[in-house]
């Protein structure tokens, strides 16, 4: 579906999944057994003068070429960027995308409380630790993660997120999720009530 169909559908908290073609995101599709590579989050600022409203993609990523709309600045880690450059540059790269959107949308208090972490996450850099991302794909010999926020790699932000505002259980790190599992070859379980629907491929802006 091209991107000008579904803008106006998308809401904060629908997960976008992304497949890169780069060295780092082959090497997460090879670990996690998954076609995805990367995750962020839809964040909506609605305003009256613009009947559109403004939609960004809010994510943790090594990616530093687009200015985040929270610090002003090119940098890796915690950003929000507007989505349709970064669908722009993304479809440019050979990704392929798609968006899977929660069921209903979120309360004024669950808003609240990521704008919250939102701020108090803003331009944390991506994650330092590369045993960690290996740790979330496979424990095995890695063993199990301990929970840092000093940095953050993609599905860890947004897995945080979700359990801050009570739609994941807290009894899992936030830093054992991959992008696999927010996608449907995972059944992500969500709590009150919500689910996150069937992925639609995105294929243009």
């Amino acid at each position: 579906m091209k991107y000008e169909n579904i803008r106006s559908q998308l809401k904060t908290g629908d997960i976008l999944l992304f497949s890169g073609k780069g060295r780092i995101s082959e090497g997460i599709k090879f670990f996690t057994l998954s076609k995805w590579s990367h995750v962020g989050m839809i964040y909506r600022f609605d305003d009256s003068r613009d009947p559109k409203g403004s939609i960004f993609c809010w994510e943790s990523t090594t990616l530093s070429n687009l200015e985040d709309a929270d610090t002003g600045k090119l940098t890796q880690g915690v950003q929000r960027v507007e989505l349709s450059e970064r669908l722009e540059r993304c479809f440019a790269s050979g990704y392929e995308i798609s968006v899977r959107s929660l069921s209903k949308n979120l309360t004024d208090d669950m808003i609240r409380t990521l704008n919250d972490f939102r701020h108090v996450v803003s331009g944390r850099p991506y994650e330092k630790d590369k045993i960690e991302l290996l740790k979330a794909a496979y424990d095995g010999i890695f063993g199990a993660n301990r929970e840092d926020l000093s940095s953050l790699f993609c599905s860890e932000l947004v897995a945080e997120a979700y359990q801050r505002m009570g739609l994941l259980p807290e009894n899992t790190p936030s830093n054992e999720y991959t992008p696999k599992d927010f996608s449907s070859e995972k059944g992500l379980s969500l709590s009150q009530g919500y689910t996150l629907l069937n992925e639609i491929a995105i294929s243009a802006l």
